[in-house]
C-alpha cells in the first residue's frame, strides 16, 4: 500500500513492490499474480480499515453527536502535517484512476455509501437524542459530511494548516445544529 501511496499506480514499479512487499518475484505473483491485483488489494485494505475506524468512533461515545464530532478531530489530524500531506489513499486513487477503471470506481463509491451509511446512522441517533433537528434529512446531512472530509483531505494533501482546518470543521459541524 505505502509504495501505491507514494508513487501512484502508474509509477509504481515491480521492483518497487518487491522491495516495498519484501518479496520475490515468485512469491509475488504466486500470491497476486500482478500489479493490478496487490493494487486493487492494497485499495480494499485502506478502504476497510477505513469504514472500521471511522464506525468505531462513531459509536464510541454514548452521544452520538459528540461522537461525529471526534471523528471529524480525527479528520483534522489525518488533513494536517505530515500525515496531511501524505494525503488520502482513497483521494489519490481517485484522481489517478478515476473515471477511466471501474473496477476502482465501484470501490470508492462503496467506501463513499458505507462512510455515508455510518454518518446517516450517528444522524437518525442523535436526533432521536434531540441532539440534530429531526427536521434534516439525514442522507443530505451524512453525504454533506464525508464530502466535507474528503475536501480537507484534499487540503491536507496541499498543505493546509492545522488551526484552519480545525477551523473549517468548526463551521461545517454548525450544520449539525
Amino acid at each position: 500500500m505505502s509504495v501505491f501511496w507514494d508513487r501512484g499506480y502508474h509509477d509504481a514499479s515491480l521492483p518497487d513492490l518487491l522491495e516495498g512487499m519484501e518479496l520475490s518475484r515468485g512469491s509475488f505473483y504466486k500470491a497476486f499474480v500482478d500489479k493490478r491485483g496487490v493494487y486493487l488489494r492494497a485499495l480494499d485494505v485502506y478502504i476497510e480499515d477505513a469504514v472500521r475506524k471511522t464506525g468505531e468512533i462513531l459509536h464510541s461515545n454514548p452521544s452520538p453527536k459528540a461522537a461525529i464530532k471526534q471523528a471529524f478531530s480525527r479528520q483534522v489530524e489525518e488533513s494536517s502535517g505530515k500525515e496531511g500531506l501524505r494525503g488520502c489513499f482513497v483521494v489519490l486513487s481517485a484522481v489517478e484512476m478515476l473515471p477511466a477503471d471501474d473496477e476502482v470506481s465501484k470501490r470508492i463509491a462503496r467506501l463513499f455509501r458505507r462512510l455515508e451509511d455510518l454518518y446517516a446512522a450517528a444522524v437518525i441517533r442523535a436526533q432521536a437524542f434531540g441532539e440534530i433537528d429531526s427536521g434534516l434529512d439525514e442522507r443530505t446531512l451524512a453525504k454533506f459530511l464525508v464530502c466535507q472530509i474528503q475536501g480537507m483531505r484534499v487540503l491536507g494533501k496541499a498543505g493546509a494548516d492545522r488551526d484552519a482546518t480545525r477551523a473549517m470543521v468548526d463551521f461545517a459541524l454548525k450544520s449539525l445544529d
